[in-house]
Formats: structure tokens, sequence, C-alpha cells
């Protein structure tokens, strides 16, 4: 199962790499806080990427790990850095239907409309598709609309 949500999270050319920052998106997947830790104050980048995209903000947040989450957020990771797909954190988050994680990187600045770059969907639209109607309920309260929404909007 971890190897095909690795393979998910665009992880799979990552096998037998031993960067600090893989290792470190690998921890903060694993759900490790004091491997994160260690890494960041090591002065591996909270920003880091993998070679296929990801950075360990991605990964946390689709694991929905609030504390990793923080953790990264307070080194400075920025919560709309796009993955190899166009996903940012808040999209992973939406993704597995993680509220509490989706709201922690909004009020982090991570912005709540962004486009996924795959699909053109907002995060509410695939909090839609999703069918997680509470997360969709949060994230219109902090000022999400639909990609119809926006573009209807701009016309």
């Amino acid at each position: 199962m971890k190897q095909r949500i690795l393979l998910v999270l665009g992880a799979a050319m990552l096998v037998g790499c031993t960067s600090s920052a893989v290792r470190m998106h690998e921890a903060a997947f694993d759900g490790n806080a004091p491997r994160v830790q260690r890494y960041l104050d090591r002065g591996v980048s909270a920003n880091a990427m993998t070679r296929s995209g990801t950075a360990s903000l991605h990964a946390a947040a689709f694991r929905g790990n609030a504390v990793i989450v923080e953790m990264l957020l307070e080194y400075g990771a920025n919560p709309n850095l796009a993955d190899g797909r166009g996903w940012i954190p808040l999209h992973q988050a939406v993704d597995q239907g993680h509220s509490f994680v989706a709201e922690m990187l909004i009020k982090s600045g991570a912005n709540v409309n962004a486009r996924m770059g795959d699909s053109g969907y907002t995060p509410l639209d695939w909090a839609n598709h999703r069918r997680w109607p509470g997360l969709a309920g949060m994230l219109r309260k902090l000022g999400g609309l639909t990609a119809a929404e926006m573009a209807k909007a701009v016309n």
C-alpha cells in the first residue's frame, strides 16, 4: 500500500535515492515528526523538492499529519508550492478529506481557489467530486469557489 501511495505522490523515481530531501519527504509521508525535525535542524529546506516534483508538505498534507504540516510551515514551507502535476498541498489534503489540515494550510496562506494543474478543478470542486460535504462547506466559508463560479466572476 505504501508503494502505491508513494507512486500517487510522484515518488516512483525515488527508489534508492539517498538525498536528504527525499529522506525528509519519506519521513513526512511516514509521519515521523522527530526525523523531519532533524532534517530541518540540519538545514534541509522545508521547500526541498524530490526529483519528481513533490515537497514534504505535499506528503504530510496527503497523510493529514497536522504536526508535520505545522512544523514545515514554521520552517518556511510554501503552502502554494505546486508539485509536478500542479497540485499544491491543499489539493492533497482535500483529496484525502483532511479538513483540519486543509484549514491550517489556508490560514497559512494557501490559495483556497488554486486550480489543479491536471484538471483545472479548485479545492471546492475537488471536495464536491470526492463527496466531502463538511470539507466543501469549510472551503466555502473560507472563500472557496468552484471553477465555474470563478469563470462567471471573470465574465
